[in-house]
This record gives structure tokens, C-alpha cells and sequence, in this order.
């Protein structure tokens, strides 16, 4: 039965993956034959394999239908009812805060202007139903939930509702947040995580912190939370006087409404299921591992399809798959040496997740886990699971014994800071696409196969040869330009086929925007471009001018990557943004150069010049912009910065401009650049805007876009197309653009 359930969730898989899947098609046929158990089976698994394929396909298409349409009338204000699942959260980027629908579906609120008077308490939350307007913003990827978007909150509009009986455990979960927030605590906001599956109370600092040194899977409710959970009753109830079927009834009464309280998580889904069949159908059939995780996966996701593209749901069921597998290799040892195995089994079974996401490997976790997974599993879960109903039934218990949970936190703080370092050094793979992802599930195999074969001296000589080759070995084989899609500004990637590169402008937001957003531009944008392009290092960085939508990242950008040289206009630059410039010049043991002193740049079949347009005696940042005219096999590329009229003006009279090839637009399409007579000298062939969706200056300016169309010039735009890129061949270039 496993080898069926297998080849259905490897149909699903061939929708994304097929070389990976034809790839474990041909390991577990071979297991069949080598079992001699021949064509039944295997018909029957082709059979399966099929059914997964087209339920998968099915999904794909009608999900894609479904965020067509949700696109189309997102922007239209609707008003809906909605009940809070969670408490709010109000911060300087607004108020947030989990809600459920009418009709059940969750949501995210966000609420730009919070209100003013004091947030109500979750009893109120937990007795009324709020009519709010605002407007639906769909999920980007599949597995994520919908935004609704709203201006502002009126508490008073909320009418009072009949609970249901979910939202009774809701209503303690937020009772025992309450209470926890409220309570000096050190660690406080670890617990809520570990107990509620809220991480929004950690710092968004040292939560990054938490990712890079791959230690978030214990702060995401999962297999390990729910077997303690389980360890914890089962400890309980078995002193009390009752059989132990009475026992197993109890605890699968509990697994829901523990789910619940946890925050519904995916990862919680896979572990209260398998818990659940193997309490009930342990005696009755002889299941083993696989196939009660095949099943588990197969109904979580027949249930849900959306669920496993949830990168927590990925995580755990291909740990917990690779964890089954090893099981006899793993047995049989004493604590340390199976939490070292473990861990080592952890990583291989993410490798081709962190790589398909992420283009990086998280090696840190190998290391971390020795400390943090024993730290974590005996001592810190258990007694976040012990504050439950410690905070519900009588808080001041903790508070008389606080100073023991303060020093247990104190520690795992200074832990964290111990192991900070280890986050300064990324091993960044680049995407190769399906032969990348497969090359990558391939050496996880191999791996696994060696440890579990105890064949360690082939495991070490396989694990130095891949290391080197994913560190040395960086095929390229195109020259390429990425107009990368960091919002309202500027971001534009240069990189040659032996990997040399050039980013003009780093993207940015104003400050105050800044402030109120919790959107990471390098975070989110700009580094995991560079990362799928398979580049640690920029060799020259040109800052076009010093407004913050073109600069604004430098800090963050500089954290990412290593910066070798910086190229600005020193002759008109805000001295204190111009401060920060050499600060990281010299933090980077970089050079900083002025562009028109140095005028041009060679990076293999790439040739720049900088031209200067600027303006002396302007006032205006903008017109004091950089242009840079790119060449590369005849074909050539005018980058505009946000150059004015002024500046084109300028440029026509000081340079023989040629025919132009590429042209990206001034200043994201405003109305303050791009003239007719500009365009008529340059004539270009397709233009380019990078220009955030739906921006508040609603660029690029219909005019700019109008008399673009007039001249037969092909418009792409980064806020309708995303990442645009353009790869140079000897004959002519490519644009392509995501689907």
C-alpha cells in the first residue's frame, strides 16, 4: 500500500518537478522488483501516480482561475463580516490581526489607521461579529492567505454574535495571550510562539535571527510540540485510575482542540493527523511510518490542495519522511549521537525545499540544533506547555517563580547571540531550474543512502566533492541585464557570463514609509534575486543620485553581500547620506569612485559610460543623475536614473547619441522626463518601467505611456511584469518576464 500512496503524492510532484519525479519513480520501481512484488503492483502505482498527477493539474488551473478573477476586483472596496481570531496588533506600521470570514476562510486585516481608542479586550472579540469595509488583496503564492486592506477601524460598529464552539478555545488562547503580554516575563513572546503558534510578538530582528541560524522549525507548532504534548498527557492520565483505551479517547479529544489553540497550522495538521491514526488504528492494522504519512499527506491535501505549497507543511512532512526512513540507523544509540543523526537527517530531508525556495543552504542548523533542539524539547516547550494552564486557571504561580523562566530565557538569549556570527556566511546556490532542483534531490539521496548504508568514509569523500563543486562550479551561460521588481524605485542587475556584475541603485523607500511598513525590500526583492543568480559578491555598485527609492537599501544590501567598488556623483550629494556612503565604503573595504572620473566600465563583453547631463546649478537630486549608456554586441541600453526633460536636453546637445536599443525610462515614468524630441532622437525599441503596483503617485504618468504606444515603442512595465530580464546573445536579445 506505501508503494501506491508514494507514486500519488509523486504524480503531484511531477506537475512541478517532473525530472525529480521521474527520478524517485525509478528508485521505488526498482524497490518493487528488487521485493519481487512485479506488474500488479506497479500497474497500480503507475495507475495512482496518474490520479495524483491530474487532481494536482486540476487544482493548478482552478486556482489560477480563482486569482485571475480575485485580481480583477480586488481593487473595488467591498464590506464583509468578519470575526478575530487573534488578538490585534498595533505597532507603527498600523493594526493586524488574524480574522475569519463568514463563510469560515482566514484573512490577514491590516489597518493603516488604527484607532485611537484602546484596542477591547478578547472577551469582546469573543462575544461580537465587526462589519468592516476595505479591499481584498489576494495571496501572491499559492499555501498564503488573502490581505484585506483596510483604511481605518470603528470598534463601536461591532454587533454582538452567537459564539460558535471553536471559538470558545480561541477565546482562551487569546485569554492566555492576555494575560502572558501583560505579565513581566522574560521570554514571553517565545512561549506565545511555542504554545499558540503566534511568532508576530517576536521581534522581527530576532526572528530573522531565528531563520538564518536555522532554528524556526521549534517556534512553528509541529510533530516535535505535538509528541511532547502527547508524552505530557500521557504522563498524567496514566496515574489516574481509567484503562487505556479511556486514556486513548481522552488524548483524541484533546488533538483538535489542541490544534486549534495552536493557530491551525499546517505543520500541526500533518502531526495531530498521524497522531490520530496511529491512536486509533495502531491495534487494527499493521501500518508502518510511510504509509501513515503518505495517508496523512493524501488528506491533508485532498482536504486543503492549497496546504502543501505551505512551506511549513513542506518542511515537515519531508523531515518527518526522511526521519521514518532512517529509523534503523537512527535507533539504538545514546541521546547525543541520535540528536546528531537527527539533525543530520533534518537537513539532508530540506535540502531541495531551502534550494527551491531560497537558493541557499541553511548548513548553520547542523550546528545550532546540537544546542537548541535538546534545550528546547526537554526543557523550554514543556514549560511553555505547563503556563497554559498555569496563566488560565492562576497566573501569580509563574510570577512567584519568574526568576527561573528569566534565566532559562536570559541563556537561550545569549545562546542566540553566541551563534550570531555563523549568520555572516551564506552558502548561496544558484537556480538551474528543474536539473538544479534534481541535481540537489539527487545528492540528498545519496547522502541518506551512504549514512544509512554506515558507509561514512563514501559519506565524507561525497559531502567534500559536493561542497566544492556547489561553491566552485558556477556554470552561466548568457550575459544578462534584470530590471529587478523592488516596488517604487529603482534596482538594475548587470551580470556577465563569468559572473561579473553591476547593480545601479538598490531600490528603497521613503522614511516614513519606511517606519510604518514591514516590507524588507532587500529582504523580499532584491537578495533573493541576487541569490537565484548565484551572486555573493557585487564588483560595482552605481548610485544614480541620493534619493531614497535609489539608494535607500545600501545598508541592508551591504549586510547581504559583499560590495567591492561604489560609484556615485560626489559633486551633488546630501553630506549626510554621502557620510553613510563611506562609512560602508570603509566597512566593506570597498573603493568609491566619482562616475565621471572614471566614465567608463569594462565587465567582459559589457562596456559602460557615464554620461554627464547634470544640471550645476540644480536644486533638484534628479537632475543630478547618473545616465549610463550600456553596450554589449551592438546592442545598446540608455539607463535614465531620474534624469528630467532637462537633463535629455542636455544630453542630445554634449553626446552623439546613437539609435537605442533598450531605453529604461526616467524617473518611473513621470511626467518630468521622456520627451517626444528625446524619444525621436533615440528611437528605442522597447522601453522599460520600474514603478511600484498601485503607487501612490500613480506612475507611470498615462501621458508618458501614451506617447511611448504613439511611437510604436513596446512598454514592460516591473509593477504588471515583475522581474524583467534580458539576456544578450551576439545575434540579438531576449526579454522574458515571469509567468
Amino acid at each position: 500500500m506505501q508503494y501506491i500512496l508514494c507514486f500519488f503524492i509523486i504524480g503531484q510532484l511531477a506537475i512541478h518537478h517532473l525530472y525529480t519525479a521521474c527520478f524517485l519513480c525509478a528508485i521505488i520501481t526498482c524497490s518493487i522488483f528488487i521485493k519481487h512484488q512485479r506488474w500488479p503492483l506497479t500497474l497500480l502505482c503507475i495507475i495512482s501516480c496518474i490520479l495524483g498527477g491530474a487532481i494536482e493539474h486540476h487544482f493548478i488551473n482552478k486556482n489560477q482561475s480563482f486569482i485571475q478573477s480575485n485580481s480583477q476586483t480586488s481593487q473595488l472596496p467591498t464590506t464583509i463580516r468578519i470575526k478575530f481570531i487573534s488578538l490585534p496588533i498595533i505597532d507603527r506600521k498600523g493594526l493586524h490581526a488574524t480574522v475569519a470570514t463568514s463563510n469560515n476562510k482566514k484573512m490577514i486585516l491590516k489597518v493603516y489607521n488604527p484607532p485611537k481608542q484602546t484596542v477591547p479586550s478578547a472577551r469582546f472579540f469573543f462575544t461580537h461579529t465587526c462589519k468592516i469595509q476595505g479591499k481584498i488583496k489576494p495571496a501572491n503564492n499559492m499555501g498564503q492567505v488573502d490581505y484585506f486592506n483596510v483604511q481605518t477601524i470603528t470598534f463601536q460598529s461591532c454587533y454582538r454574535s452567537q459564539p460558535l464552539w471553536d471559538d470558545y478555545i480561541r477565546y482562551f488562547r487569546n485569554i492566555y495571550t492576555e494575560r502572558l503580554l501583560s505579565s513581566k516575563l522574560i521570554g514571553k513572546d517565545k512561549i506565545i510562539a511555542l504554545t499558540t503558534g503566534n511568532s508576530q510578538y517576536i521581534t522581527p530582528n530576532e526572528l530573522s535571527l531565528i531563520r538564518q541560524l536555522g532554528i524556526s522549525h521549534l517556534f512553528a507548532v509541529s510533530g516535535t510540540h505535538v509528541g511532547i504534548l502527547l508524552s505530557l498527557l500521557y504522563l498524567i492520565l496514566k496515574r489516574l485510575p481509567m484503562p487505556l483505551a479511556v486514556v486513548k479517547i481522552i488524548i483524541l479529544c484533546l488533538l483538535p482542540i489542541y490544534l486549534i489553540f495552536a493557530g491551525d497550522a499546517p505543520s500541526a495538521q500533518r502531526a495531530v493527523l498521524m497522531a490520530s491514526i496511529v491512536l486509533i488504528f495502531s491495534k487494527l492494522l499493521l501500518l508502518n511510518g510511510i504509509t501513515i504519512l503518505s495517508l496523512s499527506y493524501i488528506a491533508l491535501s485532498l482536504y486543503a490542495p492549497e496546504l502543501h505549497y505551505h512551506l511549513g507543511f513542506q518542511f515537515s512532512f519531508t523531515i518527518c519522511f526522511f526521519l521514518i526512513l532512517s529509523q534503523k540507523w537512527l535507533s539504538k544509540q545514546n541521546l547525543y549521537l541520535v540528536l546528531w543523526k537527527t539533525t543530520l537527517v533534518s537537513f539532508y530531508g530540506t535540502l531541495s525545499i531551502s534550494y527551491h525556495h531560497f537558493n541557499e543552504i541553511q548548513w548553520q542548523s547542523i550546528i545550532t540544533n546540537i544546542v537548541f533542539v535538546p534545550l528546547y524539547s526537554f526543557i523550554i516547550i514543556p514549560f511553555a506547555f505547563l503556563t497554559i494552564p498555569m496563566y488560565l486557571i492562576s497566573p501569580h504561580i509563574i510570577e512567584n517563580i519568574s526568576i527561573l523562566p528569566n534565566t532559562l530565557f536570559q541563556f537561550q538569549e545569549a545562546l542566540l547571540q553566541m551563534f550570531q556570527p555563523l549568520t555572516k556566511f551564506h552558502w548561496v546556490i544558484a537556480n538551474y531550474g528543474e536539473p538544479g532542483f534534481l541535481i540537489i534531490t539527487f545528492c540528498s539521496f545519496i547522502s541518506m543512502l551512504l549514512l544509512n548504508l554506515k558507509k561514512y568514509r563514501y559519506f565524507l569523500i561525497f559531502t567534500v566533492i559536493a561542497i566544492f563543486f556547489s561553491i566552485v562550479f558556477k556554470p552561466s551561460f548568457t550575459d544578462e541585464m534584470i530590471l529587478i521588481d523592488v516596488g517604487q524605485g529603482d534596482a538594475i542587475l548587470f551580470k556577465s557570463r563569468t559572473h561579473k556584475t553591476l547593480l545601479i541603485d538598490t531600490g528603497g523607500q521613503l522614511p516614513h514609509l519606511k517606519q510604518r511598513s514591514n516590507f524588507n525590500i532587500t529582504e523580499r526583492k532584491l537578495y533573493p534575486t541576487l541569490k537565484s543568480k548565484g551572486i555573493t559578491q557585487i564588483d560595482y555598485l552605481l548610485i544614480t543620485h541620493d534619493h531614497a527609492d535609489h539608494m535607500g537599501e545600501l545598508k541592508e544590501l551591504a549586510d547581504k553581500v559583499t560590495i567591492k567598488n561604489i560609484i556615485i556623483n560626489p559633486h551633488h550629494f546630501n553630506r549626510d547620506l554621502l557620510h553613510e556612503v563611506i562609512d560602508i565604503t570603509k566597512s566593506e573595504q570597498a573603493i568609491l569612485h566619482s562616475a565621471f572620473e572614471l566614465k567608463t566600465l569594462k565587465l567582459d563583453e559589457f562596456q559602460f559610460q557615464f554620461l554627464n547631463a547634470t544640471i550645476k546649478n540644480s536644486e533638484n537630486p534628479n537632475e543630478h543623475s547618473i545616465i549610463t549608456l550600456a553596450n554589449i554586441y551592438n546592442n545598446r541600453i540608455l539607463l535614465m536614473g531620474d534624469a528630467t526633460v532637462a537633463n535629455e536636453d542636455l544630453l542630445r546637445q554634449k553626446y552623439n547619441i546613437p539609435k537605442i536599443n533598450i531605453l529604461k525610462v526616467g524617473h518611473h515614468g513621470s511626467k518630468t522626463s521622456t520627451s517626444e524630441n528625446f524619444l525621436a532622437t533615440i528611437r528605442p525599441e522597447i522601453a522599460l518601467i520600474s514603478s511600484g503596483k498601485n503607487n501612490m503617485y500613480r506612475l507611470p504618468h498615462p501621458e508618458i505611456l501614451e506617447r511611448l504606444s504613439k511611437q510604436d515603442i513596446a512598454t514592460y512595465n516591473t509593477a504588471e511584469n515583475q522581474n524583467l530580464t534580458i539576456q544578450f546573445t551576439s545575434e540579438n536579445y531576449i526579454l522574458s518576464k515571469p509567468p
